[in-house]
């Protein structure tokens, strides 16, 4: 913390992950910054001059697809905009510049594990208790307001364990 209460860090890079950066990934970025702004109450664009960036990535993602119409109406249930997002495949620079990889599945971990043991102290699973967030493709609005829900809780019990740190 500053000497004003308000968190800051040298630099704090979270990159989620998940297959088609579609859907569970951005929605898990977006729902992340708006959490994080609401933590530290600022604004977005001030995340990076408090050394936080975040960005989301897909093992097998293809180059700038949009988010899918469902995964950006959910977000719009909850006031976020996802419509600018375009995905992109993860890559090494990407990996090796984050701080913190937040996988979807235990699937997502292992494969970048795989390839980069070396960073296993950034790769762990989004969900805190160790189950994988459903995958939401085909699915129903219903299936992706669970997915948000599943995000929402466990990026909340990260923010609390990240700003606990930080104290």
């Amino acid at each position: 913390m500053t000497n004003s209460g308000q968190a800051t860090f040298a630099v704090l890079r979270v990159m989620f992950v998940c297959t088609g950066n579609t859907c569970r990934s951005p929605m898990a970025e977006t729902i992340f910054r708006k959490l994080v702004t609401e933590k530290l109450d600022c604004r977005d664009w001030e995340l990076r001059e408090r050394g936080i960036d975040v960005f989301s990535a897909g093992i097998s993602a293809g180059e700038s697809d949009p988010a899918t119409r469902e995964a950006v109406q959910i977000m719009r249930e909850h006031d976020l905009d996802l419509s600018q997002h375009l995905s992109q495949k993860i890559s090494a620079p990407m990996l090796e510049e984050s701080t913190m990889v937040l996988t979807m599945t235990d699937r997502h971990r292992r494969s970048l594990l795989e390839a980069r043991p070396d960073l296993s102290d950034r790769i762990q699973l989004l969900c805190r208790s160790g189950t994988d967030i459903a995958d939401p493709i085909g699915g129903t609005l219903d299936d992706y307001r669970y997915c948000a829900q599943q995000i929402s809780e466990n990026l909340r019990l990260l923010i609390d364990e990240l700003f606990r740190k930080d104290a």
